[in-house]
Formats: C-alpha cells, sequence, structure tokens
C-alpha cells in the first residue's frame, strides 16, 4: 500500500511523563514512539508536562515543549488544554501517552477536528486503586465503592485526605476516556481490564513496548560481569507499595541464605518502610537501596545480577524492564499479575503475586541451578524477537492509518 496518506501528517503527542527529566518506563517508551515516528518521515510534536523547564529542543521533524508538572489531573489537563489551544499547527492525530490527560486531548481534538489514541500504560481509567484490582470483583465496582476502595490505599496520610478530591476528579478522566477513538493496549490483560470496565472491545488495539535498540548498544559495551562473593537478586524500577518489593524482601529472609544480597534500584515514596521490613526481617546487611542512577550505572546493576525479580502486586501493562533484563541475559522470576508472566512465557519464572513463600522457592530453584538459568537467558532471546522497534512502530503506524479513514 502507498504511503501517500502520510504525506503532511502531523502527530501531537501529550505526556507528563519524558526525558532527560524523567526517565522511566513510561519516559522511555514515550521517547521511542516518539522517535520511531520521525523516523518515518511524520512530523511529531510533543508536550511534555514533566517539570522540565528548559528551552525547546527543535529538530526538523518536530518539537518537544517543556512545561511545570502538576500533581493534580485537574491541573495536569488545565495547563495541556491550555497549551494546546495556543498552537498554531494543526494535528491529525493526538496521541496521549500516560492516561492521565486523555480529558484535555478529547476536548482539543473535537474543537479542531483530530483523533485521539492513548496508550494504555496503566489502570488510571479503571481503577482508584490499582494494587488491589481484581478483575471479577472490580467488575462490579460502583462509584461508591470506588471512593471507599481510594480510602484503603496505602499512602502517605497527606495524600490520602485529599484522596475525596482526587477521586472526583477521577470520575471526570473516567468519563472523557471512554470518548477516545483508539486505544492502545500493551498486553491482553490491560486490555481485558478496560474492557471489563465498559470500554469498547472493538478499539483497544494490542500493540505491546518496543525494545529498545540503545540497551543493545549497553549490553554491548558493559559485556564483563563484576566478580563477587555472593549471589545477586536485582530489582529495578520505582519503590512503590504497589510494586510488591515487601514481598521479595520477605522471601529473601525466609531464603536464610547469607551470601544472596537484594539490589533495589530506584527511588519511592515507600522506601522508608521497605528499610524498616528489611531492619525487621534482620536482613537489612543483605539490601542495598541503590536509589536513582544514570543508564551506565544500570547497566552495572543488569551485569552483576543472577535473577531479576518484578513481584508487581498490580496488573502491569508491560514492563520495559523485562526487555532490559533480557537483553543483559538475566533469568527474570516474575508474579502472575498483569502482563510479565505472558511477555516471558517459559523464559521466566512465575509466582502468585504477595506469596512469599512461593517466590522464596522460586529463588532457591533459579540461584541454585546454573542450567536452568542459562535455559532461560537461551529462551529470552528468542521473547526480545517479538518486540523488535520496526514490527511495533509499523503496528502504530497502521493504527493511526485506520484511525484516520474512518
Amino acid at each position: 500500500m502507498s504511503d501517500d496518506w502520510k504525506n503532511g501528517l502531523k502527530v501531537l503527542v501529550v505526556t507528563p511523563d519524558y526525558p532527560p527529566n524523567l526517565v522511566g518506563g513510561c519516559a522511555l517508551s514515550c521517547q521511542l514512539l516518539v522517535e520511531g515516528l520521525r523516523s518515518r518521515g511524520i512530523r511529531t510534536d510533543v508536550l511534555a508536562f514533566n517539570g522540565d523547564l528548559r528551552s525547546p529542543v527543535v529538530t526538523e521533524r518536530g518539537t518537544v515543549r517543556y512545561f511545570e508538572h502538576r500533581e493534580t489531573l485537574l491541573g495536569l489537563n488545565y495547563s495541556a488544554l491550555a497549551e494546546m489551544l495556543h498552537l498554531k499547527e494543526r494535528y491529525e492525530i493526538v496521541h496521549v501517552y500516560n492516561c492521565q490527560q486523555i480529558p484535555a486531548a478529547v476536548i482539543y481534538a473535537r474543537r479542531r477536528g483530530a483523533k485521539v489514541v492513548a496508550t494504555l500504560n496503566n489502570m488510571v481509567p479503571v481503577c482508584t486503586n490499582p494494587s488491589d484490582y481484581e478483575p471479577v470483583r472490580c467488575q462490579e465496582c460502583d462509584p461508591l465503592e470506588s471512593l471507599r476502595c481510594a480510602m484503603r490505599k496505602r499512602t502517605t496520610p497527606a495524600v490520602k485526605a485529599f484522596m475525596p478530591v482526587h477521586w472526583a476528579q477521577w470520575q471526570g478522566l473516567r468519563y472523557y476516556a471512554k470518548e477516545v477513538d483508539e486505544y492502545i493496549a500493551l498486553s491482553e490483560e490491560t486490555k481485558a481490564a478496560y474492557v471489563l470496565a465498559g470500554y469498547d472491545d472493538s478499539r483497544i488495539h494490542l500493540i505491546p513496548n518496543m525494545f529498545d535498540p540503545e540497551v543493545t548498544s549497553l549490553a554491548q559495551e558493559f559485556s564483563e560481569r563484576p566478580v563477587k562473593d555472593h549471589q545477586a537478586v536485582v530489582y529495578i524500577g520505582r519503590l512503590e507499595v504497589e510494586k510488591g518489593i515487601q514481598t521479595l524482601i520477605a522471601a529473601l529472609a525466609s531464603l536464610k541464605r547469607n551470601d544472596v544480597k537484594l539490589y533495589l534500584v530506584g527511588r519511592g515514596e515507600y522506601e522508608p518502610e521497605l528499610r524498616s521490613l528489611a531492619i525487621d526481617q534482620g536482613i537489612a546487611d543483605r539490601v542495598v537501596f541503590v536509589g536513582f542512577v544514570g543508564k551506565e550505572e544500570v547497566a552495572h546493576y543488569y551485569r552483576l545480577a543472577d535473577v531479576f525479580v518484578h513481584p508487581a502486586l498490580w496488573p502491569e501493562p508491560f514492563p520495559r524492564t523485562l526487555l532490559e533484563a533480557l537483553a543483559f541475559d538475566v533469568p527474570l522470576i516474575v508474579s502472575d499479575r498483569g502482563a510479565s508472566s505472558n511477555v516471558l512465557g517459559k523464559a521466566g519464572t512465575t509466582f502468585p503475586a504477595g506469596d512469599t513463600a512461593q517466590l522464596a522457592a522460586c529463588l532457591f530453584v533459579v540461584l541454585g541451578s546454573a542450567e536452568r538459568r542459562e535455559e532461560m537467558v537461551l529462551l529470552g532471546h528468542q521473547v526480545l524477537e517479538r518486540y523488535s522497534p520496526q514490527r511495533v512502530m509499523g503496528e502504530i503506524v497502521e493504527l493511526y492509518r485506520r484511525t484516520l479513514s474512518r
């Protein structure tokens, strides 16, 4: 089919997560999307509400503009809509990356005659407390129950005091979220959750995260594994309650092996509780809180790892760290919540989310068998091939074409 339809096509990406100020999985995935579109000749501009107030980055294929970050849904959408309405360019596609700013995108698109595509990389439009999400139970959730569920969320007293206001804003987000033209779900599990919540199945398209080629370069550059006198369990990501790191710390304690250390690479609001838990479990000397580090240091911890663990309690759509760990030939143990186990298949070892004993058993088996680890690594190479940028970007561009033809 001819690519003439792309001539003159302009895409506007709206997101609160974008490098270099933010470098988490969502931010990096959004950057890969933008770079992929531009490499295919599609003009792509970005409005990044990530708190990075640097000057706009202008290239031949598009501009990235940075704005102050707002902590509330209302603030994020008010700021986004105000900036969008000042734009002189006319865009055929508005792509929302991170669901919080869907209302602004929908209002703008309706005024300007554009189409809205949203990447469903979190559960915000579906659930007020994703760490407690259960498909069958949550299908019957009414507005009052969603408020009660939000109030049960484990968070700071200050955040909890604001929760009723957040819940009211969430109701508005959910209303506008159903007005999006087309959705991209990163996994079957995410699509199923949205369909159960009343979203149109025919408008939700399964397109996974893509693999970052830069990670391959890093893996080749940092090819040597450090010499160490212990085995290393590594987690990389935010330190939040829904990530399930408390299960990992408890499992390490029950493993009762002094020659195994846990490295937690990242930061988050739940860190003080995790430090206290490590002390209470008597393993504070074997849990290393690394904090936030740059890409090269992240590469060091992937090379240090004998096993990577992703113990999520919530149905995470598609963690980027899975693909990164595979690129560094690290075996993975993942919980059965979200997409992780299906993404990895036999290349990973799965345990029931929140089950300390089962996670400890998985650690015992994987750490105790070099043969098993090697088998997982070889299977992981096949997994990576399914998530190449060429394949994933081709599916996204084709979705744009179908969206504009309707």
